[in-house]
Order: C-alpha cells, then structure tokens, then sequence
C-alpha cells in the first residue's frame, strides 16, 4: 500500500511540472515556462514590480488553446519572476478564452480588464465577446468581479476584444479593437473604438478613433493609444494588409499612426499615414506602460500566426521581445531603443576595436550583445552563423540603393527596409538562443525575427567588409528552461 502511494505521489508530482528543453529557451527575453504564449497583456507597474501577464495555452506548446492569462514580474526587465496562472477560464462570459486586456493601477490595486471570449460552434457568428474587469490587491491573486461583463458590445459584435485602459484627469478610457461591415463596400473593416467611465466600471461608447478605408485590414487588434511629445500614438495590429513592396510581408502586420487628439471631443486627427513598427517576421501584439520615470515602454510578442517554429517540439512557444523605451522624433516617426536596465546583464567583452574583414568572434551560451559602427558609404554584411549553414542570418547594408536587410534563409526569409544613415551607420544587435532584434541608427528602424541555429553561434563580418569598430559582449543568462510550475493537472 504504501509503495502505490509513493508511486502515485512521484506520478502526480511529474504531471504537475513541465521542464522544457534548453537549446532555443532564451537566456534572458520573456517565455512561458512550458506551453504556450502569444499576446503580451496587464503590462503595468505595481507595488515597484513590473508584472507581464500574456495569453498562455498550459496544456500544449502546440496550438495556442482555450486562452488562460499566464504571469509573471520583474523588478528589471530581464530578470522574471514566474507567478501562477492568473486567469482561468472559468466563467459564462470566458469559457472560450480569457482574451487579452490591459491593466490600470490605482489605489494600491491592480484592475485587469480583458476580454471575455465565447464560442457558439455552428452558429452565426459562431463567438461573442465581452469586456469583463478582474481585481488584484496582492498582485498574484485575481478575483473576477460579480457584475461582469462591464461592457456587452451587442452592437459591436462579434470581434470586439483587447481592451487597454488610462486614465486621464478625472476620466478613465478604454480603447478596443473591432471589426464592421461597411455598407458601402459590402466589406469587413477594421477600427478602433474609444468608451470612457467616470468609476472603471460604467463605460459609454465615446468615438471611433479611426477606421479603416479598406486598405487597413479587417480587424485591428491590440490597439493602444498614448500621447508622446505632445502628440498621440494609436498602435494596433491589423490583420488583412496584403504585402506591397518590402512592406507588409508577414501574415498580420503591427504598426502605428500619429495625430492629434482632443480630450473634450474625443475626436482623434491622424496626420501619419500607417507606419509599420518593426520589419522583421516576428513582431505581433504591442502593449506600452508608461512607467514612474514617464518613460513609454512597449513590448511585444515575438512571435507570428501559423507558423511552425522547432521550439514547439521542445516543449514552449514564443517569448517576448527586449522591451523597448518609445520616443517619437521631428518626422513622426517612432523611435525604439532597448530599455537602460538591459545594462545590468552585459557581462565580459568578447571584442572590442576595429573589425577586420571575415573576422570571427564566438558567442558565449547563444546570447550576445553586437555593436557596429561603419561608413555610410560603404556597403556592410554581418553573418550570425551556427554550425547548421540553413540556420544563418545574414545582416546587409546596401548604401547606393538605401537598403537594410535581414535574411534568415528558407522560403520568405529575407525583410527589408529603405533606410539611410545620416553620418555614420550604426547597429546594435542583440542574439539569444532563437532570437535576433535589430536597431539601426538610433533606433528609428528594427527587426525582430526567431531563428533557430544549432550549436554554438559566431558573429562574422563579411569578406569585404572592415567595420570602424565593432564590439561583441555577453549577455548572462538570467532566464533558464528549469522552471516548475503547476499545470491544471
């Protein structure tokens, strides 16, 4: 009796853990510890944490599932914390999926609101959604509040999700993606809707921000909205944007439109057209804070639909992006750079000094931290190589067509950009175990791509190609793929 006991007890405790693979588990972005992410969600500052909750799948790294809210906190960025699962769905109006949402601190607690997803098989529209608020004093544990849902959107239905809540003087506003079908065009477009509360929990229908004009997709999702240097950001993720040149190459596109906004009317101007935010493959999902520094940070998933990436064998899917500090410049145009803390894991300098044409530097445990400083009138090419040529990336600069390029091999593998250096070209690249984020210049062009080399990583520079200087530093490790958590089982 007592043997089956144990046994049974070993059994339970092997169900109830999940210790995924390490070769592409990154060393120090943002993964689930098993299962799967994607959307970034309730990105906020509490009680001197930052806390990160995302859509997670416990039960597979395979599909992404009925949508839980996975958590976790970090007092740097880069050091995470994995909490317990923070949301299930368990409730009438999220029995599809905890969706995505957005959190708003005040007195000293936590508001999430989110989206209730759920699904009718074999109706029409065969799902219904719903804004619904949940409530954490301690910042772990979430109660759902008994009047949900807050907001119904009966005539907004059936995509009406991914709420985000600020809170500006005395009012509280909410900003929601949507879908609707426009008459005149007999199309599906997409929009923005704006609601705003005087108590966070009775909401009424403000404005449209913006909608499409058909050339904008079907559905915008994970829209946010800030001001920044006086002027107002709405950041979204439209989905239906078909490719036109070097732009809009991946399956869904995420991306940015700058105007002015005015808090009596609730009317938002666009001055900018549509701005894609990254042209790497794997940018989806933005959500910004604006932190006690008044510093916009944004991050998003590093991930895109329907793909089939080789981490999924191993046990996770997706992971998050460096979280970045947004500025917007003279042009309107978003500027990213990594935020400072990222300081606080650069451990030894490989390399430092002048960059001979073909010279190696080995990476250190897959992660690194690459700055280049070259002429602008010269052409360059980075390779980032493993022992498996089919995983290499190739980083290039064209100076007489104004062309940046990243190139990660396989079928659509290549994503460019027209950019141009004004004195001289600067690159900062950051390397983890199946990642790679690009900032040139100052930031204001990136790309943000998985890749999934085997075996140890070096940093070569092309046969034609010296380089001013070039510096290679590690990043320690400050993330591992040893977490246990307890599943539903």
């Amino acid at each position: 009796m007592l043997a089956i006991t144990v046994f049974l007890f070993i059994l339970f405790c092997y169900r109830a853990t999940a210790v995924v693979d390490d070769r592409y588990y990154p060393r120090y972005h943002l993964a689930p510890p098993y299962g799967w992410m994607n959307d970034p969600n309730g990105f906020s500052e509490f009680k001197n944490e930052y806390h990160l909750f995302y859509q997670f799948n416990p039960n597979s790294s395979l599909v992404p599932g009925i949508a839980h809210w996975g958590h976790a906190k970090s007092k740097d960025f880069f050091r995470w914390e994995h909490l317990p699962i923070a949301m299930y769905p368990d409730q009438w109006y999220d029995k599809g999926g905890v969706f995505s949402g957005s959190a708003l601190v005040e007195n000293d607690k936590l508001y999430l609101y989110y989206t209730g997803n759920v699904n009718k098989p074999g109706q029409y529209p065969d799902h219904q959604q719903h804004q619904v608020l949940a409530i954490s004093t301690n910042g772990v544990d979430v109660t759902k509040e008994k009047i949900n849902p807050i907001i119904n959107g009966s005539n907004y239905q059936p995509d009406f999700r991914d709420p985000k809540v600020w809170k500006y003087r005395n009012t509280y506003y909410m900003v929601i993606g949507n879908s609707f079908q426009d008459e005149e065009t007999n199309s599906t477009l997409g929009r923005a809707l704006l609601y705003t509360s005087k108590d966070k929990i009775q909401w009424d229908f403000a404005s449209i921000l913006d909608e499409s004009d058909g050339s904008l997709g079907y559905m915008w999702e994970c829209p946010d909205f800030f001001e920044l240097n006086g002027r107002f950001v709405l950041l979204f993720s439209p989905q239906g944007i078909p490719p036109s040149g070097y732009k809009y190459r991946n399956l869904y596109q995420t991306g940015y439109i700058v105007g002015d906004f005015d808090y009596k009317t609730n009317m938002f101007t666009p001055k900018t057209e549509f701005i894609e935010l990254d042209y790497g493959h794997d940018l989806y999902a933005t959500q910004t804070i604006l932190d006690k520094s008044k510093r916009r940070i944004v991050i998003a998933w590093m991930d895109m639909w329907d793909q089939n990436y080789a981490e999924a064998e191993d046990g996770f899917t997706g992971q998050m992006t460096i979280p970045r500090e947004l500025s917007l410049d003279k042009y309107n145009r978003l500027i990213q750079r990594p935020v400072k803390e990222i300081a606080s894991i650069r451990g030894r300098t490989r390399f430092i000094g002048k960059g001979r044409a073909g010279a190696e530097i080995n990476l250190r445990d897959k992660s690194g931290e690459i700055h280049i400083k070259s002429s602008a009138n010269k052409d360059l090419e980075i390779w980032i190589q493993s022992t498996n040529e089919s995983s290499n990336v190739l980083i290039s600069y064209n100076y007489k067509r104004g062309i940046v390029t990243l190139d990660r091999g396989g079928k659509d593998g290549v994503r460019r950009a027209k950019w141009r250096p004004t004195d001289k070209l600067h690159l900062k690249a950051y390397i983890d175990a199946s990642s790679i984020e690009l900032f040139f210049g100052n930031g204001e062009v990136t790309f943000s791509s998985r890749f999934f080399p085997v075996g140890p990583i070096k940093v070569r520079i092309g046969e034609s190609n010296d380089v001013e200087s070039i510096s290679v530093i590690d990043l320690q490790r400050s993330i591992d793929a040893t977490y246990k958590i307890e599943s539903e089982d």
